[in-house]
């Protein structure tokens, strides 16, 4: 299934403390980790494989985790704090629109003719750079993981959400010199698995700072130097040396045309994660699980102090993110920069060799053996303009200027101009 549920909430820079329930994207989750290992994170070459065995087999409805996520507690903690960079990733850029996410090294970051972020204290800081196109701003990031948490839906503020603003608080800002001050940002979920028969939790909170904004001459430049800096930091990761390679005239010699049809999964097409069993077997599990967060969400509003008033929250005006979306009526198909995304890791699909096991791949994830994916950027991305979300189905989700990310067993790819034979 394409989606799981958890409980979710938000505190907003206006102080409104909502809660209830949202669809997290399997699928968005995917194209998070995907960006974070083309940006070098560590122990991410194998998040497909992680995701397709880790999910649990028991619960296809909510985000729950087979057995206790791991056998260790060394290990717990390793993929808890791995799958929180992933889903809290996932969250700021489907609910909040953040993109060009750059990782803070160990004592920050300077993007040129841009923001510079310094480290002034010891200790941890936050996790990422972000930007924030609609209100044109630079946002301050921190992701945690939790399996042992009982306070997310507690009135005040959790306590990782503590530790995370202390992480704000060890680094300083500027632009030319001049003080500048981002929204800060943390992303948290507590997670359900198989033994902790708790509530999934995602949260999401940002209590209010100082903000100038910045003039729209100001505003563009640092969307473009964000948005080179962005670029320079996937390039390596899909092969090609720099952003300037990678936007060079040889990108189209190397493309790929991809294509994606619209719908849902068929029945009998998803991968076998789940042990569920439904009374009509005809059913898709979707219609089911429509059902079922319903009458939850009815439950939810009939008890005293607990409604689901995250539908009235001002950060979802649409809904958009909190049910999942409508099928795409058109299918999609543009010019790509792609690579292969297997349990091995992300080949870049720069030659015929590169296609030719691009091809063997789709064959195996046809079959359901192994689970396959391209991630690729589009031919005429250009880093100066907006980027937003074009095309999401079951499919694939595709941007006017991010990362997009499309299965191999709905999406065909082909080369544009014919690759090089090594």
């Amino acid at each position: 299934m394409p989606y799981r549920w958890a409980r979710h909430r938000v505190y907003d820079a206006a102080g409104n403390d909502k809660s209830g329930f949202a669809a997290i994207s399997l699928l968005a989750v995917a194209r998070a980790a995907a960006e974070e290992t083309l940006q070098g994170s560590p122990m991410a070459s194998a998040w497909l494989k992680l995701f397709r065995t880790q999910l649990s087999e028991t619960d296809g409805h909510w985000l729950r985790w087979r057995g206790d996520l791991a056998e260790s507690a060394e290990l717990r903690r390793a993929y808890s704090g791995l799958y929180g960079r992933f889903f809290a990733r996932a969250l700021l850029t489907d609910h909040l629109g953040l993109s060009r996410f750059l990782s803070l090294k160990r004592n920050g970051l300077e993007v040129p003719g841009s923001i510079t972020v310094s480290r002034i204290h010891t200790g941890d800081i936050p996790d990422w750079l972000a930007w924030d196109d609609a209100s044109a701003r630079f946002v301050l990031c921190e992701a945690k993981g939790s399996l042992s948490a009982t306070d997310f839906l507690k009135a005040g503020t959790p306590r990782c959400v503590h530790e995370g603003k202390k992480q704000f608080q060890r680094i300083l800002c500027h632009d030319q010199g001049q003080p500048i001050y981002p929204a800060e940002w943390v992303a948290a979920s507590r997670w359900a698995t198989d033994q902790r028969r708790g509530n999934p939790v995602s949260l999401l909170w940002d209590p209010p700072v100082d903000d100038v904004p910045f003039s729209e001459e100001d505003a563009a430049r640092h969307r473009e130097a964000v948005g080179r800096a962005w670029l320079e930091s996937i390039a390596p990761g899909m092969g090609w040396g720099s952003a300037e390679a990678l936007r060079s005239g040889e990108r189209r010699r190397e493309a790929l045309v991809v294509r994606v049809k619209p719908g849902p999964v068929a029945p009998g097409r998803e991968w076998p994660a789940t042990g569920d069993r439904f009374d009509d077997e005809d059913e898709l599990p979707e219609a089911i699980l429509r059902r079922v967060v319903a009458a939850e969400r009815q439950r939810a509003r009939r008890r005293v102090g607990g409604p689901d008033d995250l539908l009235e929250s001002a950060l979802y005006g649409d809904r958009s993110m909190l049910d999942w979306p409508e099928h795409e009526i058109k299918g999609h198909e543009r010019e790509y920069i792609a690579s292969l995304v297997t349990r091995f890791g992300i080949r870049p699909v720069r030659s015929r060799e590169d296609y030719d096991v691009l091809l063997r791949a789709q064959d195996e994830a046809h079959r359901l053996e192994e689970p396959a994916m391209i991630v690729a950027l589009p031919v005429a991305l250009d880093p100066t303009k907006k980027d937003k979300v074009v095309w999401r189905d079951e499919g694939g989700i595709a941007s006017t200027g991010g990362l997009a990310i499309f299965d191999l067993r709905f999406a065909t790819a082909e080369p544009l101009e014919g690759l090089p034979v090594l």
